[in-house]
């Protein structure tokens, strides 16, 4: 993009947001979590961006949003006005999108960025660097530091209307991994001790790296929006397990889950993604007491892997809620789809993300008529 954008342009669209309605979302979503019946159950969609969205609201690649203030708030924009423009329960939020790494520049690693995929990391610490830190021994710069700055340039200019949720923090085992890559895998057998110095290094910069962008953020330690849909208000954090689902159950219970726990406590409630299947991960997930719900990545071509039926009732017996998408079944029709969800959210254990049902070949037409759909059952 040649010309330099100014985001305070996108001041008019914020007049068109019915701030009613995101309450109603936030109410329905928080009895949910509490274990509460709400009015309706909620359900999250998208929609279409208006003509004004689409005039005011560039649409910047990957890279360019990675790099500009202005161009990074615009594209979250697109995103949170298309949850809002849906009438539905999703409660719209953006955030600094810096990769999953972002965490790891505090010690001076940068990720590589692109402009059609997300940053990764390639540069990690060494074991002897490793071994002298301590933990809550980081700075703050690189990819954390320029993520801050894009926060300051949100508040400046959104005035906290649309709320900011966190920087990719991760879990614990995830960073771990991110610091010294895959040697981590050999150390659980070579050095446990070692590893469990790089968990509480990990722990740490997670803990104080969430407190500085709640500060930041205005959000309370208890309280959490999240990807541009969630809000709760008994819970403070996402924490994401994706190495945890790659290692065995004995890894898992020795390295990663009881550090797990002690961010979830920190927080006052967490809940906590994964991609792929492992059943012990998430019979596991659901017996830590303050986590609340729990979040699946299905694997493109692996949508099927999980057992909708079989996964809901885990998590229902373990008193906490499904939040996000599930792919629909073969020859599974749009009614059809809306009734198996209903069945699980009607009772508690689900808050659905259905984005792709509206304006699919197979789908809805509008977002209105989704929700006449649901809210019907």
């Amino acid at each position: 993009m040649s010309k330099k954008y100014d985001s305070m342009v996108v001041r008019e669209l914020l007049e068109d947001v019915d701030y009613e309605r995101i309450e109603l979302a936030k109410k329905r979503q928080a009895a949910v979590w509490n274990n509460e019946i709400p009015d309706k159950y909620p359900i999250i969609l998208g929609a279409p961006l208006t003509s004004r969205q689409e005039e005011l609201l560039p649409n910047p690649n990957l890279k360019e949003a990675f790099y500009d203030s202005d161009l990074m708030l615009a594209g979250q924009l697109r995103g949170a006005f298309s949850i809002a423009n849906s009438g539905s329960d999703g409660v719209p939020s953006i955030r600094a999108n810096m990769g999953t790494g972002v965490l790891i520049s505090c010690y001076g690693k940068n990720q590589l960025v692109f402009s059609d995929k997300m940053p990764w990391l390639k540069k990690h610490l060494t074991k002897e660097e490793v071994i002298k830190i301590e933990p809550g021994d980081f700075n703050i710069e690189g990819d954390f530091e320029l993520g801050l700055q894009h926060m300051k340039k949100f508040n400046e200019v959104l005035d906290g209307v649309i709320p900011t949720y966190c920087l990719d923090t991760q879990g614990p085992l995830d960073i771990a991994h991110l610091l010294l890559g895959d040697d981590l895998f050999m150390e659980f057998y070579d050095d446990p001790k070692f590893v469990h110095h790089l968990m509480e290094i990990s722990l740490e910069l997670i803990i104080k790296c969430t407190e500085i962008v709640k500060e930041l953020s205005g959000e309370a330690s208890g309280e959490i929006v999240h990807s541009n849909s969630l809000y709760a208000d008994n819970m403070g954090i996402r924490i994401c397990e994706d190495t945890t689902a790659i290692i065995s159950p004995d890894a898992m219970d020795e390295f990663a889950l009881p550090y797990t726990e002690r961010l979830v406590s920190h927080f006052d409630g967490a809940w906590i993604h994964y991609c792929g299947r492992h059943d012990h991960l998430t019979k596991r997930i659901c017996e830590i007491p303050d986590v609340r719900g729990i979040n699946f990545g299905h694997i493109p071509n692996h949508e099927q892997d999980h057992v909708f039926e079989q996964d809901m009732k885990v998590v229902k017996d373990g008193g906490k809620v499904y939040y996000g998408n599930w792919p629909f079944k073969p020859g599974e029709n749009r009614e059809n789809y809306m009734k198996r969800l209903f069945e699980w959210a009607s009772q508690g254990a689900l808050i659905p993300m259905v984005h792709g049902i509206v304006n699919k070949w197979d789908g809805f037409a509008t977002a209105e008529e989704a929700l006449d759909c649901w809210y019907g059952m």
